[in-house]
């Protein structure tokens, strides 16, 4: 089991508006699960102020440099598939993403262009996506802006200046906090909680978000969840401060097992990109 005694789901966002799309759940871990006390968008947490994007990763960025004895659980993807870049390994792809891409668009472009080039086909999903069921490939048209901002502003200056350890990609330290991609859709559809319309305005969503609490509670994967975070938890339509509940379990889940070795590692759990491992058996 890990030595970090805090855990944080983040659920990222690449939109304009990203200071109120990113929530972020803190949860601290005990012997039988973990205990939510907190979760906030970026904007409540740095005082209401509006941001622009690219401030708002920094301030993301900023928090989880400072949380040395924490464990963030992010939810895009760390990697592609082997054939669409060009890189030996992981670190070297993260460290010359913004050489290859300009801008989102231009990554969503050249993704499709090199998969239809050496495949015939547009899409191409990372064998982690195939094994779990994660709902989009990398470059999807609905998530490539998610994909593009969390490697390049989130992922690029964390391993750059060494400020965390991306895991099971890097080693742990644990003079540093640790990061793992999750996925709260393919964790719910583990736990037998994927209920289609938890996201939504509507009274049947809003009893949805509640269920999905209740039985993280009731399974034991959750001891105590504060009043003010269920509040927001079920109020939330868009079911983004959610999945940052539920980011904050698929991390901890993940942290059960040993997530420096693949032998060990079940990525139904957490589904972590195994870009690295594809790039050595390859």
């Amino acid at each position: 089991m890990a030595t970090k005694s805090q855990i944080y789901g983040v659920d990222f966002s690449g939109a304009k508006d990203a200071y109120k799309k990113i929530w972020i759940c803190e949860s601290v871990v005990t012997k039988e699960g973990i205990k939510i006390e907190d979760c906030q968008n970026l904007k409540s947490l740095d005082g209401g102020r509006k941001v622009d994007r690219d401030q708002c990763f920094e301030k993301l960025n900023d928090l989880i440099a400072e949380k040395k004895d924490a464990v963030f659980g992010l939810d895009f993807p760390f990697g592609l598939p082997k054939i669409v870049v060009n890189e030996a390994n992981w670190i070297t792809f993260i460290k010359k993403f913004s050489e290859h891409y300009n801008d989102p668009d231009d990554f969503h472009q050249k993704c499709k262009e090199k998969a239809i080039k050496e495949t015939g086909k547009k899409e191409l999903r990372r064998a982690t996506d195939v094994e779990t069921g994660s709902p989009f490939c990398a470059y999807n048209l609905r998530l490539f802006k998610q994909t593009y901002y969390g490697i390049n502003n989130v992922l690029h200056p964390l391993v750059k200046d060494e400020l965390a350890n991306i895991l099971p990609m890097e080693d742990r330290e644990n003079s540093k906090p640790w990061v793992l991609e999750i996925c709260p859709a393919s964790t719910l559809k583990d736990l037998n909680l994927y209920f289609t319309g938890y996201k939504g305005k509507d009274n049947k969503s809003k009893k949805l978000r509640e269920t999905i609490l209740t039985r993280l509670k009731e399974d034991g994967l959750v001891t105590e969840i504060d009043p003010k975070v269920w509040k927001s938890s079920v109020e939330d339509k868009g079911g983004d401060a959610l999945d940052s509940v539920i980011a904050a379990v698929a991390t901890w889940r993940g942290l059960k097992l040993d997530i420096g070795t693949y032998e060990n590692y079940n990525p139904t759990l957490t589904v972590p990109t195994i870009f690295l491992l594809i790039l050595i058996v390859k």
